[in-house]
C-alpha cells in the first residue's frame, strides 16, 4: 500500500547491487562482531565478500549490496539458533553513524523518527525501503526491496522490523503497540516472531508492513536541541548528497511504474524511459535478482490494496484504474498475487 498515484517527475538517478556506498565498519562490522560473539569465524564470515577484517579497523572501506549480502547470508548460515536478525536489528539504530544518529536521538516522536529512517534509508539500513502510509486511524509501513535481496528477505525483514521496534521504543520509553503482517508462510522459527514482536502478528499477508495507531505518531517524547538537529541535519544531508541518489533501482521501477499504472505499461516502454534497450533492462533486473512482470505485480498489489482499504474503491473501480480488461481479470490476477479474491482479502488486511 504505497501513497497514491501522482504525476510527480520519476527519478532517474539510483544506485544499484554494485554501488560501493555501504560503510564497513557500520552495520556490517556489527553483524560481524554479534555473529562473532555467537561462535562464528571471521575468515568465514568474510568469504567471497570482498572485505577483510582490517578494512573494518581502518574505517575507510565502503562495500556494495551485493557484497552485504554475501556476508548477511554467511552469518545467516553459520548461526546456530534463529535469532540473529533480531538481535542485529535490535542494536542497529541509532548505531554510531554520526550524524544520522544523532537525528535519530533527537527525534521528539514517533512521525520524527520515522522521517528520519525514510530520509536517510540507504546509510541506516540500505537492503529494504520502509513507505510510511496513513490512514484515518492507522500508520502503516509497508517494506520495499530496493536493491534485490532474494532469499534473504524474510532475515532482513525480521532485522528491519526489529530495528524499528526497538528504537522507538528506547526513544518513547516504552514498548509501543506494533502490529506486524509478514509475506509468505510462517516460518520453522514463529516461537521467537512471538517472543520479539508479541501477540499482534500473522503471516500469509500479501505485503511485509508494520501498522501503529496514529495516535502514536505525534504524541512527544521528549524536547531536543533544536541547534543540535539542525547542525546534525546538515551534515546528514551532505552524507547523502555525496551517495548521489536515494533510491535503489528496484525501487525507482517500481515508483515509475506505481505512477503509471493506469496507462499500458510494457517492457519496452520503461526501458526506453530509463534509457536502456530491452535486452539491458531484462539483464540488469535479473542482476538484481527480480523481473518486470514480478515488478510490476508488486506496484498493482500495492496500488490495489491502497485503493480498496484507503479511498474504498471498488472492484470495478480498481480494476479499471490498473488498466486490466474486466474486473474478472483482475480477481484473477489478485487471486494470483495473493491467493485471495479482492472480497476474501478485504476483511484480513488489518487483522494480525
Amino acid at each position: 500500500m504505497s501513497r497514491t498515484p501522482s504525476q510527480a517527475a520519476v527519478e532517474t538517478r539510483w544506485y544499484d547491487a554494485d554501488s560501493r556506498f555501504i560503510a564497513a565498519h557500520h552495520q556490517p562490522a556489527l553483524l560481524i562482531e554479534l555473529a562473532q560473539d555467537r561462535g562464528a569465524r571471521s575468515h568465514k564470515l568474510l568469504r567471497h565478500t570482498g572485505l577483510f577484517l582490517d578494512d573494518l579497523y581502518r574505517g575507510q572501506a565502503c562495500i556494495s549490496p551485493a557484497q552485504s549480502l554475501r556476508l548477511i547470508d554467511n552469518a545467516r548460515q553459520m548461526e546456530r539458533g534463529q535469532e540473529l536478525g533480531f538481535l542485529w536489528g535490535s542494536r542497529l539504530f541509532p548505531g554510531h553513524y554520526g550524524a544520522i544518529s544523532t537525528l535519530l536521538q533527537q527525534a521528539g516522536s514517533l512521525a520524527d523518527m520515522l522521517a528520519v529512517i525514510r530520509r536517510y534509508q540507504p546509510l541506516l539500513f540500505p537492503w529494504l525501503v520502509p513507505q510510511v502510509v496513513e490512514d484515518e486511524r492507522w500508520c502503516y509501513l509497508v517494506w520495499l526491496d530496493p536493491i534485490g535481496t532474494g532469499a534473504l528477505r524474510p532475515f532482513l525483514t525480521e532485522t528491519a522490523m526489529s530495528a524499528v521496534a526497538s528504537v522507538s521504543a528506547w526513544l518513547a520509553g516504552r514498548k509501543l503497540p506494533w502490529r506486524y503482517l509478514f509475506h509468505g508462510k510462517a516460518p520453522a522459527h514463529r516461537a521467537q516472531y512471538d517472543v520479539y514482536f508479541g501477540e499482534h502478528l500473522r503471516f500469509s499477508a500479501a505485503v511485509d508492513v508494520m501498522l501503529i495507531e496514529r495516535q502514536w505518531l505525534h504524541q512527544r517524547w521528549r524536547p531536543g536541541s533544536e541547534m543540535i538537529t539542525t547542525v546534525a541535519r546538515g551534515e546528514a544531508d551532505t552524507l547523502l548528497a555525496e551517495l548521489g541518489a536515494r533510491r535503489g533501482f528496484l525501487e525507482v521501477v517500481y515508483r515509475h511504474l506505481y505512477q503509471n499504472l493506469s496507462r499500458p505499461l510494457s517492457l519496452e516502454q520503461v526501458a526506453g524511459h530509463f534509457g536502456m534497450s530491452p535486452a539491458t533492462f531484462k539483464r540488469k533486473l535479473k542482476h538484481h535478482q527480480c523481473s518486470f512482470q514480478r515488478l510490476l505485480d508488486e506496484a498493482r498489489l500495492h496500488a490495489s490494496l491502497y485503493l480498496f482499504h484507503i479511498k474504498a474503491w471498488s472492484n470495478e473501480q480498481v480494476a479499471d484504474y490498473l488498466n486490466c480488461n474486466d474486473p474478472t481479470n483482475f480477481r484473477r490476477a489478485f487471486k494470483r498475487w495473493t491467493g485471495s479474491t479482492p472480497s476474501d482479502y478485504r476483511g484480513q488486511i488489518l487483522t494480525p
